[in-house]
């Protein structure tokens, strides 16, 4: 596959990270759960810079603000909670662990360079194989 995948530490779940067109796809499996969650390109560079920039190192109930011109983030219920966009608001939930695991990648630029995701590869999550 062409992903790239994140450092694994033992209570991390497994996270590969792809580009596809203008998205960021974010698959993850926990447990017996496997998930693909898409962010816009733009949305993802803000969570780059916040992250380094050690802006979301604390995150709890409060909403944490990613950028300048919007998006916010918070820790609810063990999940992290992603809010952006300007005429269309959109919320992307991912568990606390794939969260710990992304964030540490970031921060050490283990996703730099995101490679490109075949739509085979995509299709490999929606066919469950």
């Amino acid at each position: 596959m062409s992903w790239q995948t994140t450092p694994v530490a033992s209570d991390a779940p497994t996270v590969r990270v792809a580009r596809s067109g203008a998205d960021v796809v974010i698959r993850h499996h926990t447990g017996h759960t496997r998930c693909d969650l898409r962010l816009p390109l733009v949305v993802w560079f803000g969570v780059v810079r916040a992250v380094r920039a050690g802006r979301l190192d604390q995150l709890g109930e409060a909403w944490t603000s990613l950028t300048a011109s919007g998006g916010r983030v918070r820790l609810h219920d063990g999940r992290v909670e992603l809010d952006y966009g300007y005429l269309n608001r959109w919320t992307v939930e991912l568990p606390a662990p794939v969260w710990r695991a992304l964030a540490a990648a970031v921060r050490v630029g283990a996703l730099d360079q995101l490679p490109h995701a075949d739509d085979h590869e995509l299709a490999d999550m929606r066919s469950g194989s």
